[in-house]
């Protein structure tokens, strides 16, 4: 499955904010991060970034690339 995921937070000045990150099905990236803040009660898109690649790093400095990896990334779709 490719699910997405959110991280939300409050600075300690300004707006509730939160990154979006959602998996690109198609297309030459993997993942897009979209950013948003909370603006009079609505979430407004403030930037977007397309990713190549996405990794969760722990405390103890492990590193594990989310399941769902994008095709063209791991060697899938070649154009030749």
């Amino acid at each position: 499955m490719r699910d997405g995921f959110t991280l939300q937070w409050t600075p300690v000045h300004g707006p509730m904010r939160k990154f979006v990150f959602e998996p690109q099905l198609e297309g030459d990236y993997a993942w897009a991060r979209i950013e948003f803040e909370l603006c009079e009660s609505q979430w407004r898109e403030v930037g977007i970034e397309y990713l190549e690649e996405l990794s969760f790093v722990s405390a103890d400095g492990n590193e594990t690339a989310p399941s769902h990896a994008h095709p063209h990334l791991n060697g899938g779709d070649t154009d030749a």
